[in-house]
């Protein structure tokens, strides 16, 4: 579960300044970026990009009236004040989040929340996510390492198609996953790892983090007008009087659209996958129902067996060539190993799928892709690793590979049927 790492943050807290200010007085973050007195430096801190200065951004941010949040702040809770990797306040997500709510309207799901999430804990978070303009991923170590956070960054990129501005706040390794998602994605990572000497310096950084955000969402702005316009066909519209539509049903088009692509990652009822049996095995399968209040599938075996009907979502993967884009150094697949025999009058026989992790990959012509891998569980963990064609490693194409279902897109994609 994600948690601020603060006790007694329980307030079902609202946005822009309220956010700011509840912060303020229950738990002492601050915001002198903007008390009176400060000014920003004509020049850009060493760790801010030199390419996009504070003069080249616009100085009033278009808010929309009809969205009550504009940004998303995605982090992992480990690095918030009482966490285990809490090393500063500078580096403390809950006070980045408290400074840039002075300018915008974000939403942090540790605030908005609550320690304890309302409602489906993923449901809630695909829900704000869609709605807002630009998430932003602050980004350490642990944030890199942690499944929910990997999720939630794989969402808001290959699903939402969300502008994403990754924000680099500890030093360390960053896991390859994460990393790979930053690479294809293209945008060079907004750096504040570095120490801070003292309030007026992490005032200059967050200046400079505000600036690019502004630049983010006036794109989306333009980009959305754009799209609106796109969406009349002029010549038509000039002999019909027909009016373009409105922004609101821009972007009720744009999120119709977003849908069908989420729909489309996520198993439904009757759809063909692969699922988790027991002991680390998966085989294949057919969805009859999901099951929103345990986050499981109801699914019925390909071989008939009775056991083992009711997987996580996690453990579940449509039965299809995967997306290129989700499958990366790092990224968690089913990919197939052997085969099992069949029980007269009790069961048939198949393949059998196996969780790994992808450690490699190599383009190849036809435009294919070659990963390379090893098991994720073994021996230790209960599997068996005794049958027939065992291997610790793996190699095969990304069309042989199957990915998990991201809890995001299911709850997301049920809701909305």
């Amino acid at each position: 579960m994600f948690s601020c790492g603060v006790s007694g943050c329980n307030y079902a807290f609202k946005t822009g300044t309220q956010h700011l200010n509840h912060l303020v007085s229950n738990h002492g973050y601050t915001s002198s970026l903007h008390q009176p007195g400060y000014s920003p430096l004509s020049a850009p801190p060493p760790s801010a990009p030199p390419s996009e200065p504070s003069s080249s951004c616009p100085s009033v941010i278009f808010q929309d009236p009809t969205l009550e949040h504009d940004i998303y702040i995605s982090y992992c809770p480990e690095n918030c004040r009482g966490g285990s990797a809490f090393t500063s306040q500078y580096r403390d997500p809950n006070q980045i989040a408290a400074v840039l709510s002075r300018t915008f309207k974000p939403w942090v799901a540790s605030v908005c929340l609550g320690p304890e999430p309302s409602g489906d804990f993923y449901e809630d978070r695909a829900l704000h996510l869609q709605k807002v303009k630009v998430f932003v991923a602050l980004i350490s170590p642990e944030y890199s390492k942690n499944d929910q956070c990997k999720m939630e960054y794989q969402f808001a990129l290959l699903s939402l198609k969300k502008p994403v501005l990754p924000v680099i706040i500890a030093p360390g390794d960053i896991s390859d996953t994460i990393q790979a998602y930053i690479d294809q994605d293209g945008r060079i990572p907004f750096k504040m790892d570095s120490p801070v000497r003292g309030e007026g310096e992490f005032n200059e950084r967050m200046e400079y983090l505000a600036d690019a955000i502004k630049k983010m969402i006036n794109t989306v702005n333009t980009e959305r007008e754009t799209h609106r316009l796109q969406h009349l066909n002029i010549g038509n519209g000039a002999s019909s009087g027909e009016s373009p539509p409105s922004y609101e049903q821009a972007i009720e088009l744009e999120q119709a659209q977003l849908g069908q692509n989420i729909r489309e990652r996520v198993p439904q009822v009757g759809d063909h996958v692969i699922a988790h049996w027991q002991q680390h095995s998966y085989f294949t399968a057919t969805i009859v129902r999901f099951i929103k209040e345990t986050l499981k599938f109801e699914i019925k075996w390909d071989d008939q067996d009775e056991s083992g009907r009711f997987p996580d979502v996690t453990m579940v993967a449509l039965n299809k060539v995967p997306d290129k884009r989700a499958v990366t150094v790092g990224s968690r697949v089913f990919f197939p190993q052997g085969h099992y025999c069949g029980q007269e009058g009790v069961r048939t026989g198949g393949m059998r799928y196996h969780e790994g992790v992808v450690t490699r990959t190599e383009p190849c012509s036809g435009n294919r892709l070659r990963c390379f891998g090893h098991h994720l569980k073994g021996g230790s963990d209960g599997k068996w690793v005794t049958y027939k064609d065992y291997n610790y490693n793996f190699t095969c194409f990304s069309d042989d590979l199957r990915v998990a279902a991201n809890p995001y897109n299911v709850t997301h994609a049920y809701s909305n049927m």
